[in-house]
């Protein structure tokens, strides 16, 4: 896996992870209905990420 698909995948977790906090908060609608399982492929994202 390159730096630059990495970085990518980097980014798109974080952005995945922010995305729930603020629906939680109420700051943004509910888009998605399952949090948890944004949040688990954010997580999984950011480890495949890490290798």
């Amino acid at each position: 896996m390159t730096s630059r698909t990495r970085n990518t995948l980097r980014i798109v977790s974080i952005l995945m992870a922010v995305l729930v906090i603020l629906m939680d908060l109420g700051i943004i609608p509910n888009f998605v209905n399952y949090h948890f399982w944004v949040m688990v492929i954010a997580y999984f994202l950011l480890v495949l990420s890490l290798r």
